[in-house]
């Protein structure tokens, strides 16, 4: 009688870790990432399985979206910080390579797309480029897609990541 509890509270143990497990799985499978600012950006994103469109005034686009939060202004660099998206064209983290890559990478985006501003970081141990200073997820979306028809060999790994982005300061700008 002795064996067979013994081996019974045995089983209910590995099988109450089992459920465990299986819990904590299932609950890291449902996070959603909050990336979007408001529910119809997450809609018309390609990556939720269908193709929706909603047509909606700019005025009505406004009152739904989340806020961003508090600009920060610092009048000595010409610029304000906030809360925006950029697009990660490189990481790695090969301490030989990966600065090299990334200046390199750099280099090429900066001359076909002027315009939009490039930083590399170094956040140990891993070297990044990121490129432009997006208010919106749409902004950054269609900029995502230039840079991918540009350079189909870097597609695969550029994404849009959260981020502080800067705002230019015009001359005249008051707080």
């Amino acid at each position: 009688m002795d064996v067979v509890m013994r081996s019974l509270r045995t089983f209910t143990f590995i099988v109450a870790l089992a459920m465990t497990g299986a819990i904590s799985g299932m609950a890291q499978a449902q996070q959603v990432a909050v990336s979007d600012t408001s529910i119809v950006q997450y809609l018309e994103r390609p990556e939720t399985g269908g193709k929706v469109k909603v047509v909606q005034p700019a005025e009505l686009a406004r009152r739904v979206s989340r806020a961003e939060g508090v600009i920060k202004y610092d009048g000595n660099k010409g610029y304000a910080q906030s809360s925006g998206y950029r697009i990660q064209v490189f990481s790695d983290n090969d301490y030989r390579t990966a600065k090299n890559n990334a200046l390199y990478k750099e280099g090429l985006i900066r001359q076909a797309f002027p315009e939009m501003e490039t930083y590399v970081t170094f956040t140990s141990p891993f070297w990044r480029l990121r490129v432009g200073d997006f208010r919106s997820y749409e902004e950054a979306s269609h900029a995502l897609r230039s840079l991918k028809d540009e350079f189909p060999q870097m597609a695969r790994e550029m994404r849009i990541v959260r981020d502080k982005i800067h705002i230019q300061i015009h001359q005249g700008f008051t707080e």
